[in-house]
């Protein structure tokens, strides 16, 4: 390169790596199971509401989202002033560490867990600091061990991506009554519908350090749309919004929110959890009955421990038509339709009786 030179805070920060999508060009059908997406498209209404809103293109959004965090605040229960959004939980996650931590704050996080947390903390001058987890779960123990006064943020995977481990309220509740007052305690729930007894927002009142940070592409379907929201103190949330970029969602996004908000459109967004719950359970039990080991998910996806094949059967799936993701010493399997699950199972027969 030239004379420019890149931050020393950015040396060595690996890229974040997208679930594999099929090639250009590949017409032969393939389960794509590596990413997390829910294997249906918008309701109906919900891509209505993004058409009619198309008119409007010309027309920048509302910059404050007013419905939209009106909305959101009346879908959760919770004050409006305490609700910030953005172009997906991601970007919210990277302002939450910019509005909190200053250059050589610490910012706390499992590993392997959502990779971006390390980014957020790099963004922001930051020190990221991973602790292991421990069978496959956040080891919470550890991770208070590693508070120190120069810590600002927690995060806490909750269910965690990639293992799929989640903590009930009732053990959170310990965590956090041992964690100083200072520190905020930044709950991921990207995947919490798919869970139970997980609600970090029953949480806030009791601990005022707690932001929960959430996601519409997961259970609602919209991973296309990247639109996600934090919930917590109300001055923090404020900041966060003033670090976003103006206009950081677009206006047909926002309708399509909007639209998936409503009481039908949430409903059926939970019968269609249901389903893939149950699907859970069914690929869980037909991968174990193979010799798999799968760890007990409360996601919308499986995670199989391989340590160094993962890559290896990874490229074996890929070649029977099934897309899963390498990460965090092993593969990660989406939960899709049946069919998918059917995809998956036809494409490890060779591998069926992989060493435990």
């Amino acid at each position: 390169m030239g004379s420019l030179r890149i931050a020393h805070r950015l040396e060595g920060l690996p890229p974040y790596v997208p679930g594999r999508r099929p090639e250009r060009g590949e017409t032969r059908r393939q389960a794509r199971l590596a990413s997390n997406e829910v294997p249906w498209p918008p309701q109906a209404a919900i891509v209505d509401a993004m058409k009619a809103a198309l008119d409007g293109a010309h027309r920048y959004p509302d910059m404050q989202y007013t419905e939209l965090r009106d909305a959101i605040a009346a879908h959760v229960g919770r004050p409006v002033g305490g609700v910030a959004v953005a172009n997906g939980s991601t970007a919210l996650l990277r302002d939450i560490v910019g509005a909190l931590a200053d250059p050589g704050s610490e910012v706390v996080f499992a590993e392997p867990s959502f990779p971006y947390y390390r980014t957020a903390a790099a963004a922001n001058s930051a020190v990221p600091v991973a602790v292991p987890l421990r069978d496959h779960a956040h080891d919470l123990d550890a991770m208070r061990g590693a508070v120190t006064p120069r810590t600002r943020v927690v995060v806490i995977c909750n269910p965690n991506n990639p293992t799929g481990t989640a903590y009930t309220n009732a053990e959170l509740e310990e965590f956090l009554a041992r964690m100083p007052e200072d520190v905020a305690v930044v709950l991921d729930e990207a995947y919490v519908e798919f869970a139970e007894d997980v609600n970090g927002l029953d949480l806030m009142d009791e601990h005022p350090n707690v932001i929960v940070v959430r996601t519409l592409s997961k259970a609602h379907g919209l991973a296309g749309l990247r639109v996600g929201y934090a919930v917590g103190d109300g001055d923090v949330m404020s900041h966060v919004s003033r670090l976003g970029v103006p206009f950081r969602i677009d206006g047909v996004a926002v309708a399509g929110a909007l639209a998936a908000l409503r009481p039908e459109q949430v409903a059926e967004s939970a019968r269609r959890v249901a389903s893939i719950v149950a699907e859970r359970a069914v690929l869980t039990e037909a991968l174990r009955s193979r010799g798999w080991d799968v760890v007990e998910s409360a996601a919308n996806f499986v995670f199989l421990p391989l340590g160094e094949s993962a890559a290896s059967v990874a490229a074996a799936c890929a070649a029977g038509g099934v897309l899963v993701r390498p990460i965090g010493g092993g593969i990660r399997v989406t939960v899709g339709s049946p069919e998918d699950t059917e995809h998956l199972l036809n494409a490890l027969p060779a591998l069926a009786h992989h060493p435990r």
